[in-house]
């Protein structure tokens, strides 16, 4: 079903800080927030997806509930709600073409729920590592079919000899559509079933291949240099592919290419800033409807002059949100809306009526929206640019508590991780929690950062030790301090992966703007990191490049022993000396991204040296540490730490679950 995220209000403007100023004035006159309890922020939506019918019939709800998952089916004209399956493992789940069958996916199987009570629901397919079989989606042009890709290896060899896109429907029946001795990553079929065209990986570039019906296979784009390319739907019959895009240009677009190669450009953004971030199609045509961007001015925009009118009605009834917006097929039948935003940490969920204008809300028996943090109390996070110090034009986001001058209040460099990600609009669990405990946060879009475009990407030239991409957030802080905008002797600094790392090169060797330092799953050599990465871990910035190809095209060879003595030489571990500020790391004993040897024998390092370290190590955590007792004992230690050092708020004391989380995992206890 067709998915867009929408928001419907554009935030500050690029260019200098008077529109930030003003904007802070605003928040400045709201109503000051409570101060709201720490295990509040940890609560998990109760519904983990929702999915719109093709034809507009029904709601299917994927359930979190205390012992597991379970299906729900919405009627979206009585709006009875009916529960289908009990309990599940799936983690996603999609309509057939015709409506009738839903397809429950899980790491184990894909399974068929018929939801007219006809016979044949259960497991369709084993999904086992030895079989090498991946869902790659829904069969648009059939009534109840799969689409799946399949590897072959051969006895012995480490490699797939032969790679296969399969349709499997819900009677059982299978049919090879492809098979190539080239891995294949994306596809599109024409309306009357055949496959059209092809993406697949060619030596060490993608290749886009098309053909007419009864021609040979065609090379229609190559994409170089991490040119990206997601086909979307054929058009035309089949004579044309849809695909979102930055194919010889600087931004991901909405694209179309024909048989002869010729690329059509056919909707980018008109502020020339953000990527394309999605599109709507109509279900029954496959024809584009909807294309929205996200970044300093997040938009949505019809495709044709009916979709645009209705579009007006929603950016009117839903002013400073984000939509997610599902179609189904025909000019009557609803739309499925989810609500979200920077002050929502619960969504709501609506239908409707594109032709009245109509809005029902919707399961709030299951997602509760009294059971959320009140919008009231929780902080915008305000977008606008700055000036690096060379003239590029960078972006982020501010968040500051209500009905406080900020230029009283401690202030908080949060660092994105990857690096090649992006801080987005929306709800962040982190960055309320600090706002509500009376911190200014700050989210910079560092060169380098995904979301703005190739030039925005490549611009960090692998300048990722005690360089570039370092002065563009310490710049972004100077300048926010600049503007009276937090006090210069309260300003720490945190992160998560990437954002811990530079945590750790902030504060040491920026001590005179960071007096203190908050580092989960933090690498302490970024080079000997990537270079660990390459063999032992599951990071891929490119499926079809290796992750040492990729990292040569980001200027980051880590086969050339010059990049990684420049790194080494750079980085926190090699200069654990010159550490002054105060340290609490946070690390998963099973972290498959950055190593938990490195952690540990940067935090010996720095205890070897009397260094002030706290050290949390969770053995059962992985990279997101995401452990119910580790969010807690994330979120009280950030609080504890920058209390002591920022005199920010002080932590409501633990209760005896999370002391007993504390004993076990607090390595190096710096409170006391």
């Amino acid at each position: 079903m067709a998915s867009l995220l929408v928001l419907c209000a554009g935030p500050v403007q690029a260019g200098d800080f008077r529109d930030l100023r003003s904007a802070l004035e605003h928040e400045r006159k709201r109503a000051p927030a409570p101060r709201l309890e720490r295990a509040d922020f940890l609560a998990k939506p109760a519904i983990a997806g929702a999915r719109l019918s093709p034809q507009g019939r029904h709601v299917a709800v994927l359930r979190e509930g205390e012992r597991g998952r379970s299906v729900w089916l919405l009627d979206t004209k009585s709006l009875q709600l009916t529960r289908l399956v009990a309990m599940t493992d799936a983690t996603d789940l999609s309509w057939s073409r015709d409506g009738k069958w839903l397809f429950l996916e899980s790491t184990r199987q894909l399974s068929k729920v018929s939801v007219t009570g006809a016979l044949g629901s259960g497991v369709m397919l084993r999904l086992d590592d030895a079989r090498k079989l991946e869902v790659a989606g829904i069969d648009p042009t059939q009534p109840a079919a799969v689409l799946l890709f399949e590897q072959e290896t051969r006895p012995g060899e480490t490699l797939p000899s032969k790679y296969r896109l399969l349709r499997l429907d819900v009677s059982g029946r299978r049919t090879v559509l492809h098979e190539d001795s080239r891995a294949l990553l994306d596809f599109a079929l024409a309306p009357d079933g055949r496959l059209a065209f092809l993406k697949r990986v060619d030596g060490k570039s993608v290749s886009i291949v098309g053909r007419a019906p009864g021609q040979r296979w065609r090379e229609l784009v190559r994409s170089h240099a991490m040119e990206r390319a997601s086909l979307i739907a054929t058009s035309d019959g089949g004579r044309s592919l849809l695909l979102a895009g930055d194919i010889a240009s600087d931004r991901r677009a909405l694209l179309r290419v024909d048989l002869q190669g010729k690329v059509h450009r056919l909707h980018e953004d008109p502020e020339a800033i953000a990527d394309l971030a999605d599109v709507v199609i109509d279900p029954e045509t496959q024809q584009p409807l909807l294309a929205s961007y996200r970044s300093l001015r997040p938009s949505t925009h019809g495709l044709t002059p009916a979709i645009a009118a209705r579009m007006s009605k929603l950016q009117a009834r839903f002013p400073d949100r984000m939509l997610d917006i599902s179609i189904a097929a025909g000019v009557d039948a609803p739309w499925l809306l989810h609500e979200r935003g920077d002050v929502l940490q619960r969504g709501r969920w609506f239908l409707f009526n594109p032709r009245s204008g109509e809005f029902r809300i919707i399961l709030d028996k299951i997602e509760d929206p009294s059971k959320s943090l009140p919008a009231a109390a929780l902080a915008r996070r305000i977008a606008f640019s700055w000036r690096a110090s060379d003239g590029m034009q960078l972006h982020g986001f501010l968040s500051v508590p209500p009905g406080i001058d900020p230029r009283r209040l401690p202030l908080l460099a949060s660092v994105h991780g990857g690096p090649w990600a992006q801080a987005r609009p929306g709800f962040s669990t982190t960055t309320q929690f600090l706002a509500n405990r009376g911190y200014v946060v700050f989210e910079p879009n560092f060169r380098g950062s995904t979301g703005f475009g190739r030039s925005y990407l490549f611009a960090a030239k692998g300048d990722f030790g005690n360089g570039r991409v370092q002065r563009d957030i310490e710049e972004g802080v100077r300048q926010l301090l600049a503007q009276g905008i937090g006090d210069p002797k309260r300003v720490g600094i945190t992160g998560v992966s990437f954002g811990g790392y530079a945590t750790l090169l902030g504060i040491t060797f920026s001590p005179d703007l960071f007096r203190v330092g908050v580092a989960v799953v933090p690498p302490s050599d970024f080079g000997w990191t990537l270079r660990w990465a390459t063999t032992n871990s599951d990071i891929s910035l490119n499926a079809a490049i290796p992750l040492i190809d990729t990292l040569k095209l980001l200027s980051l060879d880590i086969s050339d022993p010059t990049v990684l003595q420049r790194l080494r030489t750079q980085s926190p571990l090699a200069n654990a000396a010159r550490l002054q500020r105060p340290l609490l790391m946070m690390a998963g004993g099973r972290d498959q991204r950055v190593a938990i040897r490195g952690v540990v024998h940067y935090a010996a390092t720095l205890r070897a040296l009397d260094k002030d370290l706290g050290l949390y190590i969770d053995p059962k955590a992985g990279h997101a540490l995401d452990e119910p007792g580790s969010r807690e004992a994330y979120l009280y230690l950030m609080e504890d730490q920058f209390h002591r050092h920022l005199r920010g708020a002080r932590p409501t004391p633990p209760n005896a679950e999370l002391r007993e989380q504390l004993r076990r995992n607090l390595r190096l206890d710096a409170r006391h």
